[in-house]
C-alpha cells in the first residue's frame, strides 16, 4: 500500500495533517490524492467566513514512490491525459487535468512552467480554492496577503514537496526564473482551461515586478533546504 501524507503548520496555532492510503494494491494513487486535498482544503477554511486563507505546507510522506517527483510522473504513465501550453494566457506554461472517478467537479492539474518564465501576471481565482504542491525545480510564489492594509506583495520560494493552499479571492502568481518548475493543483471545483471563470486578472497586478536576482534565490534555496520538514524532492 503506497501512503500520502501532507503537513501544514504556520507556527500561530495553524497546524494539521492529512494523509490517505491508495488502495487496490498500490493503485489508487489518484483517488488517495483527491479524498487527501478534500480534505486539506475542508481542513483550512473551516471557520472562515467571507476570508481568503493563504496557507504553506509540506509533503511528509509518498511511500513507495520515493519522491514527488516520481509520484507526478507516475500519475502522467498511470493516467495519461492532454496536455497543451498556454495555460492561463502564458505560452511558457503548459497543463493538463485529470478528473475524480466519482464523478465530483473537482480536478488535478498538472503545471509546468518552463525555465525563464516570469510573464505570469498576478491573477485571482474567484470562484474555486486551490492546493498546489511542486513536485520537481524551484521557483518563487508571489501573492498579496489579504489581511494586511499595505498590500505589498509578497514572495516565497519553493522547491519539490512544499504545498500552497490557498482559496479564491488571493491575487497571486508563480514564477520559475532559474529552471523549470512543476506542480500537481488541485482545483475545487475545476473549470476548463477556456472557462471566463477560470480566473481574472485584477486592476490591482499592473505595475508589480518581481525583484529577484538568480543569486539571491540560490542563496533562498539553501535556507529552505534546511528547514525542510522532510526530504520530499
Amino acid at each position: 500500500m503506497g501512503r500520502l501524507c501532507l503537513a501544514f503548520a504556520d507556527g500561530q496555532g495553524f497546524a494539521f495533517e492529512v494523509g490517505d492510503d491508495d488502495g487496490q494494491e498500490g493503485k489508487d494513487v489518484l483517488g488517495a490524492w483527491f479524498r487527501m486535498m478534500r480534505e486539506a482544503i475542508g481542513r483550512a477554511v473551516n471557520g472562515m467566513v467571507d476570508a481568503a486563507v493563504v496557507r504553506f505546507g509540506r509533503m511528509k510522506e509518498v511511500s513507495k514512490w520515493g519522491t514527488v517527483k516520481a509520484l507526478h510522473a507516475g500519475l502522467r504513465e498511470s493516467h495519461p491525459i492532454h496536455v497543451e501550453s498556454g495555460f492561463e494566457g502564458n505560452p511558457g506554461v503548459e497543463g493538463g487535468a485529470w478528473r475524480p472517478a466519482d464523478g465530483s467537479d473537482d480536478g488535478l492539474v498538472h503545471l509546468r512552467f518552463a525555465a525563464g518564465t516570469e510573464d505570469l501576471p498576478l491573477h485571482v481565482h474567484e470562484f474555486s480554492d486551490r492546493l498546489l504542491v511542486v513536485t520537481s525545480g524551484v521557483g518563487l510564489f508571489h501573492y498579496l496577503p489579504v489581511a494586511e492594509k499595505t498590500r505589498e506583495l509578497r514572495s516565497v520560494v519553493v522547491d519539490a514537496g512544499d504545498a500552497v493552499l490557498f482559496t479564491r479571492g488571493v491575487v497571486h502568481t508563480f514564477t520559475a526564473p532559474l529552471g523549470d518548475l512543476t506542480l500537481l493543483s488541485y482545483h475545487a471545483p475545476f473549470f476548463e482551461f477556456d472557462d471566463t471563470r477560470q480566473f481574472t486578472i485584477p486592476r490591482q497586478s499592473v505595475g508589480f515586478h518581481y525583484a529577484w536576482s538568480p543569486g539571491r534565490l540560490v542563496s533562498m534555496v539553501g535556507f529552505v533546504d534546511q528547514m525542510a520538514v522532510a526530504p520530499a524532492g
